[in-house]
């Protein structure tokens, strides 16, 4: 065994060299046991942490430390001395020096490609000659990651599902956390992991995930059980309360608090007016649904995919518990509308989980997504 300091130290110079995903790295047992799944958004940092033993999973730590406006902006850092103070505060929270952590939708490009059977002893080579055709990007700014999610019918290339984020974006966040004695395993792709979180592993099913954060709200397609294409829509839980707020008959902490954990009926809770506040919002949301629905089913036409409707929309966020929204989002689709089970991979459900609200839970798919793909 290294000495702590002398092992920290060429851990922290793999990471500031190495791709982003975890197939670079594999963590030795004792490190996969402690790692805590990060996910860093413009509003918040959350974690989770998990007691595992003998493959029997307990929350060992979670929460979400606010981060100050303008510290980060859709991934991009603008404040590092904020962040660092943020990270500074997130290491006393957690057991681990070890973190996985998850770079937001807006830095990362997902696209399917496939390459010739020939080719499968040197994918990685192959797919060099893919980046730059397919992202805003040169390879040599570029860090990648693939999978393998089938064969093309007609012409049996092998299919492949490629993830790709900017070093530049990966070299800062490892530099800061490394500052604030955290050391970053792998950096992994947002709508990936909510995924891995959401849904099970052996599920092949089609989904449209919609996961509403603080200021906006990503949809994920999952064709095949693989995440193939994301979308964003600039509106999220911010303007939801801002508009209950604005009818005068809420406060900030029944705005906050009750109509986030769903307590009470659909009719109950709304007077005309407040429910007026939020329709739109709502039908914002089911409109891009539809869009994104028919986006994918002409995208992969030759897929298990039905032309009538896919198999479920599933909702994550503590917004998306909302009343009224799911009544809203299946109108014309007609596909069964589900809450996320982010526990579904990770928590035997005879165990009790009584310490995380169900609406609170729902924010963390990311996080725990996080912990799920390093067992995968």
């Amino acid at each position: 065994l290294f000495p702590n300091n002398l092992f920290l130290a060429i851990i922290g110079l793999v990471f500031m060299n190495a791709n982003f995903f975890k197939k670079l790295f594999y963590p030795p047992a004792y490190l996969a046991l402690s790692v805590a799944g990060i996910e860093i958004s413009n509003e918040s940092i959350k974690y989770i942490e998990f007691w595992n033993k003998k493959g029997v999973f307990t929350i060992k730590n979670f929460g979400e430390i606010a981060l100050s406006q303008d510290t980060v902006k859709d991934g991009e850092i603008l404040n590092k001395d904020a962040l660092m103070r943020a990270f500074f505060e997130l290491k006393k929270d957690i057991s681990s020096d070890f973190i996985k952590v998850s770079i937001p939708e807006e830095k990362t490009y997902i696209f399917d490609t496939q390459i010739p059977e020939e080719a499968r002893g040197n994918i990685r080579e192959a797919l060099e000659f893919k980046i730059e055709e397919n992202v805003p990007l040169k390879l040599d700014e570029s860090s990648f990651e693939y999978e393998i999610i089938g064969r093309d019918v007609s012409s049996k290339n092998i299919l492949l599902n490629v993830s790709v984020v900017p070093k530049r974006v990966v070299a800062l966040y490892t530099e800061i956390f490394n500052k604030a004695g955290i050391y970053p395993i792998s950096f992994e792709v947002e709508s990936k992991m909510i995924a891995d979180s959401v849904i099970s592993k052996s599920d092949r099913g089609n989904y449209i995930i919609v996961n509403i954060k603080e200021d906006s709200t990503l949809l994920i397609a999952v064709v095949d059980g693989y995440v193939r294409t994301t979308s964003l829509i600039q509106v999220g839980e911010r303007v939801m309360r801002e508009n209950l707020l604005k009818t005068g008959l809420f406060s900030d902490e029944i705005v906050s608090g009750k109509f986030f954990e769903n307590d009470f009926s659909f009719e109950t809770t709304y007077t005309k007016e407040s429910y007026s506040s939020l329709v739109n919002i709502f039908s914002i949301l089911k409109d891009e649904v539809e869009k994104f629905n028919q986006y994918i089913i002409n995208k992969f036409p030759n897929t298990k995919l039905s032309e009538t409707k896919i198999d479920k929309i599933i909702l994550c966020g503590r917004s998306s518990t909302l009343p009224g929204l799911v009544k809203h989002v299946n109108q014309n689709i007609k596909a069964e509308v589900v809450f996320a089970d982010v526990w579904t991979n990770i928590l035997d459900h005879k165990k009790s989980i009584s310490n995380v609200k169900f609406h609170e839970s729902l924010a963390f798919a990311t996080p725990i997504g996080l912990i799920v793909s390093t067992y995968k």
